[in-house]
């Protein structure tokens, strides 16, 4: 009754304090609601206290609900770690009161105490976690050494807490040298590995590997990557880690790279991206297409791709299709063919319209480059005056020079129409549906203000690839002629429409 008639109090000033501050939230309302937050752990550990001491029917509920919600309740980085200090400090006295009362009853109820346990653990480990992204490294290590201080400390919190340890080590290194990663590299060898599951004995051979990188022994961390892959094939920290190791060799050398160190790379980022949600295998599939850019004439590097893709469901590639739709029309393409193929069967919405836009712009592209050759042709026959063709004369040499070659498909537009006939044939009432769409699109119009907003954009953007031309004197900066066409163009159609509007502005505005 009296914590309660505290807690109504000072619930009562602290609203008080709440009503006399600005509507806008702001760093002046931070101790309020760190004193709410204080005052509701208060009413929360009064309610384990006053369930476990009497022996009330729903107790034990009720203290698994609290102890739940104080294991969500967590600091987040940006958060002030002195007051979670206090916190976590009052937090540990109520989990060693659940233990103490637990282990005091009979044999059935020690499963109970173990969740006081539990959670004390849980709790000096994240706030060490917390510090250590804050850079407090020194902090870290002082919480993390706490958990001693528990006793019959569960294995999964041991784990966790010298996983921590040792990032806390590698972030040292950053500032102190090699001595911080030879510490952390005597944690794990110091360490019984025969009371860890297999997958967390995986994860620190995978830990020791990357130390060892680190320090330079790169036959032993090969050695250490190797076991931990052969332990957990599946463990994506270790295939991830073994990746990061593998690229930092392939790609330290300026000069004369060894294409080995790229394609094991490549093929540990596929393997990670196999047992990982499509948010996570982002950094590694990014990794994998940059890693794509320093393939060689053999292209080495895009058949590991078109190797190991197998494994790595088709959704993780979603992101990534502009990327591979560049290395379709690249040299390597006829191997991304299967990749983007692949993708297609799962998700024709997804690859057909960029796909379908690719193909038409590179059909425009190669039409315009036989126009260009075409009117190269007929100058050079005709170094004087042009002279006039012939309608028939001109079309028998469009046909002739169809026929000769360079309109035909290039081995871009080849692919793109194949992957397009695959789609049609696997999902023909889908993409039926869809060209139907893209058909309609062409009745829907802009307004006046909608256009002349486009091309104020458009304006925009000419100003910017001016300025950012002329970055070192851009107040000296002089618009372009084809910039000041545009400029004219879009006063001379301000509110009538470019459309309705015949301007003898000539120029390309677009």
């Amino acid at each position: 009754a009296m914590v309660d008639r505290y807690v109504e109090h000072a619930s009562s000033l602290a609203m008080r304090e709440w009503k006399r501050l600005p509507r806008l939230v702001s760093h002046i309302h931070l101790q309020l609601l760190q004193a709410a937050q204080q005052v509701m752990e208060l009413q929360e550990a009064a309610q384990i206290h006053q369930g476990l001491l009497h022996g009330r029917q729903n107790s034990l509920q009720d203290m698994k609900a609290i102890v739940k919600t104080w294991r969500n309740r967590l600091p987040i980085i940006s958060d002030n770690l002195s007051h979670w200090n206090e916190i976590f400090t009052w937090r540990q006295q109520h989990y060693q009161f659940i233990a103490n009362h637990y282990n005091q009853e009979s044999d059935q109820a020690s499963n109970h105490s173990m969740l006081g346990v539990h959670a004390s653990a849980q709790a000096i480990i994240h706030f060490g976690k917390i510090a250590r992204k804050q850079n407090l490294t020194s902090v870290c290590l002082d919480s993390l050494s706490k958990i001693y201080t528990i006793p019959s400390v569960p294995i999964v919190d041991c784990f966790q807490k010298i996983r921590q340890q040792v990032k806390c080590y590698v972030q040292m290194a950053v500032s102190g040298g090699k001595n911080e990663l030879q510490e952390g590299l005597e944690v794990i060898e110091s360490t019984n590995l025969k009371y860890f599951t297999r997958e967390m004995t995986a994860e620190f051979y995978a830990l020791k590997g990357m130390l060892l990188a680190q320090i330079g022994r790169s036959e032993d961390a090969n050695k250490a990557f190797s076991a931990a892959v052969q332990m957990h094939d599946t463990l994506v920290k270790a295939w991830a880690l073994w990746g990061d190791y593998l690229e930092h060799l392939f790609t330290r050398e300026t000069g004369g790279r060894n294409m080995k160190f790229g394609v094991e790379a490549i093929t540990c980022y596929l393997h990670a991206c196999r047992h990982q949600n499509e948010s996570k295998s982002r950094k590694y599939l990014a990794k994998v297409l940059w890693l794509l850019t320093y393939d060689n004439e053999q292209l080495e590097l895009a058949e590991a791709v078109d190797k190991y893709m197998t494994g790595v469901p088709p959704i993780q590639w979603l992101p990534w299709i502009p990327q591979l739709l560049t290395c379709l029309v690249r040299n390597e393409g006829k191997l991304i063919l299967n990749l983007l193929s692949q993708v297609g069967r799962m998700f024709p919405q997804a690859v057909y319209f960029p796909i379908r836009t690719l193909y038409l712009t590179l059909k425009i592209e190669q039409r315009e480059r036989f126009k260009a050759g075409e009117l190269a042709d007929r100058r050079s026959s005709s170094p004087g005056q042009p002279q006039p063709v012939e309608p028939a004369a001109a079309a028998a040499g469009g046909a002739q020079g169809a026929e000769t070659g360079p309109i035909r498909a290039t081995a871009p537009m080849w692919r793109c129409s194949r992957i397009m006939h695959m789609q049609r044939d696997l999902h023909p009432t889908i993409l039926s549906s869809l060209e139907g769409i893209v058909d309609q699109m062409v009745w829907f119009r802009e307004n006046w203000y909608e256009e002349v907003l486009r091309q104020l954009r458009a304006g925009l953007a000419k100003c910017y690839a001016i300025s950012f031309d002329n970055r070192a004197s851009v107040s000296e900066a002089t618009i372009t002629p084809h910039t000041l066409n545009f400029v004219k163009k879009l006063v001379s159609t301000f509110g009538i429409g470019v459309e309705n509007f015949s301007s003898s502005v000539s120029g390309n505005y677009g």
